[in-house]
């Protein structure tokens, strides 16, 4: 089965990673925030409460060159829709890039009456449509001469974690926050410190990868209505999973005590008090004493202090403690008097941002 996966732009290559890790995909990337790869069925239902950097996973129904938009529509004709659909609402989301003669408007709409026409073709019957909230959601994607055809399988993106119930004034996804876990190489026996914490989303997804523990436990994803899908399987093969239970030493930091409430709040709703430390201490003088360093930077959009002297403390922390690895998102990497042995350019909302890494 040919599949893809939605993650942050820039860190396909660290999904692909975990892909690899998780159930033996050789992932590629298919466009930014988007990886290709084969697996069964049975991966698919792992992948739901297992991966920690995707957002979502779709089965593809179309993978070809394309001249116009009726080939569009033609391409589309060809799959077995009735095999692949029930009979719900659907919708289609179309993404465009490269220079064509239509828009993505027009390939929402030749690939919806294209599956309109191939069920009741199939079924006699006529599937109606829903643009705003769809029970089935295809995802339509036209790169160059490319067109890919996918049906959503996951529905509510998994970076929506239920443990935030106390948001930080500039968040870091937690998709994200466990890639960078996974380019500091963490590992369950190893020490974390985020002396930034905010709300504490990097030293909690530390925590549930340490303890292998779903990361949306609860998460119920579409392709339970979809033919061809289990999702009694699926639920028994998540409850049977079992969790870790290793020794842990990650330590969340933050010098305000609202920021540092606000972690409790998450890290206890993630069922985590005793696997994470919250601790009040000053990035700018803390000593650091860790395998692995990994944090979100103040970008300065919010924040009113000196940015310079901020990233100049911190850095020398690094240099005078007893760090192995250190890796931090920022969108000002200059202000680091640091040489990064790597760096990962991000799209972050309307900021381009970095994540750097260090071996101080």
């Amino acid at each position: 089965m040919y599949l893809l996966a939605t993650t942050n732009g820039g860190l396909e290559s660290v999904t692909a990673g975990e892909l690899d890790e998780l159930v033996g995909a050789d992932a590629e990337r298919h466009h930014r925030g988007v990886v290709e790869f084969e697996a069964d069925r049975e991966a698919v239902y792992d992948l739901h409460y297992r991966s920690r950097t995707c957002h979502r996973f779709m089965e593809v129904l179309v993978d070809a060159s394309i001249d116009d938009l009726e080939d569009v529509y033609d391409r589309t004709r060809e799959v077995d829709i009735a095999a692949h659909l029930p009979f719900e609402d659907f919708g289609v989301v179309s993404t465009r890039h490269g220079h064509h003669d239509f828009t993505s408007m027009d390939v929402s709409e030749r690939v919806g009456q294209a599956v309109i026409d191939g069920y009741r073709e199939a079924t006699g019957e006529r599937l109606p449509v829903d643009l705003d909230d769809p029970t089935v959601r295809l995802e339509a994607y036209c790169y160059d001469d490319r067109f890919t055809l996918a049906v959503d399988l996951t529905g509510r993106s998994l970076h929506k974690r239920p443990y935030r119930v106390c948001e930080h004034e500039s968040p870091i996804r937690p998709t994200m926050a466990y890639s960078m876990l996974r380019i500091a190489g963490y590992a369950a026996e190893d020490s974390l410190v985020d002396p930034m914490a905010g709300s504490g989303t990097i030293p909690i997804e530390a925590a549930l990868a340490a303890t292998d523990r779903p990361p949306c436990p609860d998460h119920d994803p579409a392709f339970g209505v979809l033919p061809r899908y289990d999702a009694e399987a699926f639920a028994e093969r998540r409850a049977a999973h079992e969790p870790q239970s290793p020794s842990l030493n990650i330590e969340a930091r933050d010098r305000r005590e609202e920021w540092l409430d606000c972690a409790r709040k998450n890290r206890d709703a993630g069922g985590l008090a005793d696997e994470i430390a919250i601790v009040e201490a000053d990035a700018r003088e803390a000593t650091l004493d860790a395998d692995c360093v990994v944090t979100n930077l103040p970008f300065g959009v919010r924040v009113d202090e000196d940015l310079r002297n901020l990233y100049a403390a911190f850095a020398d922390r690094l240099v005078e403690g007893s760090v192995d690895r250190a890796v931090a998102l920022t969108t000002k990497p200059e202000f680091l008097p640091l040489e990064p042995v790597e760096r990962y350019d991000i799209p972050y909302g309307r900021l381009d941002a970095v994540i750097v890494v260090y071996e101080p």
